[in-house]
């Protein structure tokens, strides 16, 4: 397959691919705190990069990343931005209206967790508004079981990984020059008593932005945790969006 990246393409060129290919595959990242050791476009550099090998994979094309999300957790910390979630169910639909008619399936992949939930509303309102079921959504696979059976360290209150372990070692093995090792930390907050009652933003309770142990990761780690996912949203699309 010559072509992967839409963004790289004449609109003749992309009008073919968009056809041919089993999906079209719109990135999502965000624009968010990672702590003191990766930057603020982390999950754009996953979302883009991870969405590319699964369009090689696959045989499917890739949209240029959409670089903003909902980040209502870590919104209070510096060159953070969020969009409501209401506004970003809006954005997402618009796009996926713009392009139903032209191409087969569409395939949200997200390389941030707070897009998971508005990205699900977005894909039913499309189903009950448009009759849409092309749509499909895809984000990090079996987090805890593949992420425990590689890290040295505990997720935070059994979940979190925020600019941790995990998620600092897929950025060194995919992009490392965007990782500041000598200023990763380990930081595991005190969970607040009502975290599953109330919504607390991050910043009250959180000081370098991270949730576990930045130190501990490394590029094999990585690569070992992204072959696992890969493997997983391979065989999710294959077996279930067909050209």
């Amino acid at each position: 397959m010559e072509y992967v990246n839409l963004k790289e393409m004449t609109w003749k060129e992309a009008d073919v691919r968009m056809k041919e290919a089993r999906a079209v595959i719109l990135p999502l990242g965000s624009t968010e705190q990672h702590g003191y050791h990766m930057t603020i476009d982390t999950d754009n550099i996953v979302a883009g990069h991870v969405a590319g090998l699964l369009a090689k994979a696959t045989d499917c094309v890739v949209l240029p990343v959409l670089n903003y999300g909902q980040v209502w957790s870590a919104k209070d910390f510096p060159a953070t931005i969020s969009l409501s979630e209401r506004t970003y169910i809006s954005v997402i639909k618009d796009i996926v209206v713009s392009l139903e008619k032209k191409c087969k399936n569409i395939i949200l992949f997200s390389g941030h967790w707070g897009n998971v939930a508005p990205c699900k509303l977005a894909v039913r309102e499309l189903l009950d508004e448009y009759g849409f079921r092309n749509v499909y959504y895809l984000s990090y696979m079996d987090l805890k079981k593949n992420g425990e059976r590689i890290m040295e360290t505990e997720l935070w209150n059994g979940s979190g990984f925020h600019a941790a372990e995990i998620e600092t070692s897929i950025l060194l093995h995919i992009c490392p020059d965007s990782v500041k090792m000598e200023k990763a930390v380990c930081e595991y907050p005190e969970i607040p008593p009502d975290v599953d009652i109330r919504p607390i933003p991050w910043a009250e309770f959180a000081e370098s932005g991270i949730f576990g142990d930045a130190s501990k990761a490394t590029a094999e780690k990585g690569k070992q945790f992204l072959d696992n996912w890969m493997r997983q949203m391979c065989r999710l699309v294959t077996d279930n969006i067909h050209s």
